[in-house]
């Protein structure tokens, strides 16, 4: 759902989610602005606590005057890889997960914050209104470090490896979220949903350093050692 439907912050099935950010994407452009691309789900409290402080009259006016927003449900954490890399990103390792767009390059401007938004129900407003100010804002070169940023060909090999991972294990938990939320919590579904999230999150933030370390390799206290590329062994959902 985008900024011009009636209920724009709603995580709502569509039978054409890739579809509805191109035509997001399109009308960003030519409207002059930004991309905004959410992905989440209506049982997740993060995801909709994020829905209900952009449904604020504060955040309503900034989204509308800068944004072309688009909600993109996930359902039972359903594959929405298509999405994430048309903006070289490789996953969703949170629900919701936020991204925000330069239209005409595709460039993702948040992807050394992007992880902050795993515990959008706990952010005040007052943050959200100073983020989202934060990337229309921005200058011409401070947006084209981010335009001409790239993963090194490493750093996309085991991106790629790790996401496909990590949807199988969304794959195997899909199943098990559907009956939980039918009110029938299966067996197994803690210890994985445990699991995957260990697994997500260290993935996600080892992503986020890196990238943080290529746009400033003069910041972080001198401290510029890139994370590791860390190896896994076999989880549970690949053992079976």
């Amino acid at each position: 759902m985008s900024t011009q439907d009636t209920t724009p912050y709603a995580y709502i099935s569509s039978p054409s989610p890739y579809q509805d950010v191109v035509s997001a994407q399109q009308s960003a452009v030519k409207q002059d602005k930004l991309l905004l691309v959410v992905l989440g789900a209506q049982w997740c409290h993060d995801s909709t606590g994020l829905a209900e402080r952009f449904s604020t009259k504060e955040m309503d006016l900034i989204l509308r005057a800068h944004y072309e927003t688009v909600f993109v449900d996930v359902g039972t954490l359903e594959d929405r890889r298509n999405i994430t890399e048309r903006f070289d990103y490789p996953i969703y390792y949170a629900t919701p997960t936020v991204m925000v767009i330069e239209p005409q390059s595709g460039a993702l401007l948040n992807r050394a914050s992007m992880d902050i938004w795993g515990r959008a129900d706990s952010i005040p407003l007052a943050e959200y209104m100073a983020y989202f100010s934060r990337f229309p804002a921005m200058t011409t070169s401070q947006k084209a470090k981010l335009i001409h940023w790239k993963a090194t060909e490493e750093e996309r090999a085991y991106n790629k490896k790790q996401a496909a991972r990590l949807q199988a294990a969304y794959d195997t938990l899909g199943p098990l979220l559907a009956q939980d939320l039918a009110g029938n919590t299966p067996d197994g579904l803690n210890s994985l949903w445990k699991e995957t999230k260990k697994f997500r999150t260290e993935l996600q933030k080892v992503l986020v350093k890196r990238t943080e370390i290529t746009l400033d390799p003069e910041g972080g206290n001198g401290v510029n050692t890139k994370p590791a590329l860390r190896h896994y062994h076999p989880f549970s959902w690949e053992r079976n």
